[in-house]
């Protein structure tokens, strides 16, 4: 069984003033699953990368240290020795296709390692059952986006390699998706591969890997930090029965650590009543927090009184008694940093909105509640505001909105509600379904 083990890793881009990446130690055991997480631009995608070899053969920057798979420095084997070393999945799965079908697909690594036509057809059949993946001769572009990711990773292991490394495989998949290809890749490491995942929804992976390390953002020495699983099941909130004349009839709700839960529902159905119950401000009673709980409402600008947006994220943290990193790193997640010394109320509503929802983040709440936090912002800059919320939120996220496609690819659970009561409880997959 072949394991990964990076010693004094660290490389310089050609154009890069300093390293990305410096004086790295990080190992990954056969039979492991490991999630690697950090902030954005913090050099995960350059560690991955530097792990299979890519910047050593195909890089014009500095290398620095040693990278071992099994006795072996990825970056010097031959194509055909490699195939049996490690696989990598890209950010974007459907440019790692070669193949028109599935079959061929993952017959093609097998076969780049001279494997006997008899020995690659029973590889073929055992992944398609192994990654669920469809029976009978299908083209490749044919297939889900899901579908393709499976495929995929099927072929990065097909030759037998030891260890598979994936970059954010989750970004294009929907909440069902992401959990039959987490559960594909616990089961290959349950057999033996050790595995290596960069991705920013920690919440999908965390309870199915091993170990969780975070890649440190200060310049200089490079350092991975060990941090516990989202323990997803904690309760965090209870709702016994929560009632108000205008908007709710008796709702009750519990929210866990590790949860991001969408409310949908038409306009008119208790959404934002709702919200404001949890958050106390409807006097309603019957809500228990273990923690703190803090909310965005749907107008940013209720939320927003400070002269600068630095002094805006940085009122909460103060306040509270927490370090200043914590604002300083909702900043950066939310990508605000440019805008610093900006009054709030001269920035576009989308802008306000992301101030708002950093300005939340920044207290470290247990329960954090959005209501529409989607409204005057692109599809770029929602997916960076979810992306920096999985991040930053280790307690539960419970978001208010209309749009389907984010709630596909970020909740983890969703609540419809109908005049003012919740009707349907589960996988966000069951809305797509109908």
């Amino acid at each position: 069984m072949a394991s990964l083990t990076m010693q004094d890793a660290g490389y310089r881009y050609p154009t890069g003033a300093v390293a990305a990446l410096s004086s790295l130690d990080l190992r990954v055991r056969a039979g492991e699953l490991v999630l690697l997480t950090g902030p954005t631009g913090c050099g995960k995608s350059t560690l991955l990368r530097l792990a299979a070899g890519l910047l050593q053969r195909h890089g014009q920057g500095l290398v620095q240290g040693t990278v071992d798979v099994d006795g072996v420095d990825p970056g010097l084997a031959a194509p055909s020795e490699r195939v049996g070393l490690l696989g990598f999945v890209s950010q974007e799965p459907g440019a790692q296709l070669v193949a028109g079908t599935i079959q061929d697909e993952l017959a093609f690594a097998p076969e780049s390692a001279g494997w006997p036509a008899e020995r690659i057809g029973e590889r073929v059949d055992q992944l398609i059952r192994l990654l669920g993946l469809p029976e009978g001769l299908r083209q490749t572009r044919q297939l889900s986006g899901g579908q393709q990711q499976r495929l995929v990773v099927g072929a990065a292991v097909a030759a037998g390699a030891g260890v598979l490394l994936l970059d954010e495989p989750l970004a294009q998949l929907d909440p069902g998706a992401s959990k039959r290809l987490m559960e594909g890749l616990r089961g290959m490491a349950d057999r033996g591969t050790a595995v290596l995942i960069v991705e920013h929804r920690v919440a999908q992976v965390a309870p199915y890997a091993d170990r969780v390390v975070r890649l440190g953002e200060q310049p200089g020495p490079r350092s991975l930090e060990a941090v516990p699983p989202t323990q997803v099941g904690e309760r965090l909130l209870r709702a016994l029965d929560l009632r108000w004349a205008w908007g709710l009839d008796g709702v009750s709700l519990d929210l866990h650590r590790g949860e991001r839960v969408a409310l949908m529902g038409v306009n008119g159905a208790g959404k934002s009543t709702l919200l404001r119950a949890l958050a106390g401000e409807l006097g309603a009673g019957g809500v228990e927090v273990q923690g703190r709980l803090v909310d965005v409402p749907q107008d940013p600008d209720l939320a927003l009184f400070c002269d600068s947006v630095d002094e805006e994220v940085l009122t909460g943290p103060r306040e509270l008694g927490l370090d200043p990193e914590a604002a300083s790193a909702a900043l950066r997640a939310l990508r605000l940093e440019p805008l610093r010394q900006k009054p709030p109320q001269s920035l576009s509503r989308g802008q306000r909105m992301r101030v708002a929802i950093a300005a939340a983040a920044a207290c470290r709440p247990s329960v954090l509640v959005l209501d529409e936090p989607t409204a005057g912002q692109d599809r770029q800059n929602i997916d960076a505001c979810f992306d920096a919320l999985c991040e930053l939120i280790d307690g539960a996220l419970l978001f208010a909105t209309h749009d389907l496609d984010l709630t596909l690819r970020y909740a983890t659970r969703v609540l419809l509600m109908e005049q003012g009561r919740v009707v349907l409880d589960g996988d966000p997959t069951e809305l797509a379904d109908e």
